[in-house]
């Protein structure tokens, strides 16, 4: 009976120590020397995709496509990650779904901060061009990008209508790279590595 008990506890304890861990908030931040982190894991140009499903999980899905590049999309969490080789090239944060099925169709639930600057779905492009840590240019109200074209991770923001959303125009098919269908189409966020 003692052993059944203390069976019972430990079942109850993993229970709750699994749910936690998958309840946690996802961090992202970007800071003014081009360092990107998700929940405290450093992201570059040589992030594996075992290192973030480690931290975040297993996907909800993943897409395959004829140029090599896969997707895998966090759905609950509102991120995609693009890789080649099993290298992260692209981070990509939705906060309003325009019905892009290249994206997850749920809004970021967790929290991004970008130089100094609390990212949510109502920020406006002028919040962004005022980011005093990160210089971004706003070629049009539509897209904002981080000005440093030499930094190994670029950063772009994408409005339609004033709030940051998912593309502007375009589409993408399977033979289009990540990076060319990033400025046909625009997201919410985009987290680019060299």
């Amino acid at each position: 009976m003692k052993g059944k008990i203390i069976g019972i506890v430990v079942l109850i304890f993993c229970f709750t120590q699994m749910c936690l861990s998958q309840s946690e908030t996802i961090q992202v931040e970007y800071t003014k020397t081009a360092k990107l982190t998700i929940n405290e894991l450093s992201l570059n140009t040589k992030t594996k995709v075992e290192e973030l499903t480690k931290i975040l999980g297993e996907p909800s899905k993943t897409a395959d496509y004829p140029n090599g590049e896969t997707s895998y999309f966090y759905e609950d969490q509102g991120i995609v990650f693009f890789t080649k080789g099993g290298l992260v090239k692209v981070l990509g944060i939705n906060f309003n779904w325009d019905g892009d099925e290249k994206f997850p169709q749920k809004s970021f639930a967790g929290s991004l901060t970008i130089g100094e600057l609390s990212i949510t779905a109502d920020t406006e492009s002028d919040a962004i061009a005022e980011i005093e840590s990160i210089a971004f240019v706003c070629p049009m109200p539509s897209m904002c990008a981080s000005e440093d074209r030499s930094a190994r991770i670029n950063c772009m923001v994408g409005f339609k209508n004033e709030r940051l959303s998912q593309k502007m125009n375009g589409s993408k098919d399977s033979n289009t790279s990540v990076r060319e269908y990033i400025f046909s189409l625009s997201r919410s966020v985009f987290f680019m590595f060299k």
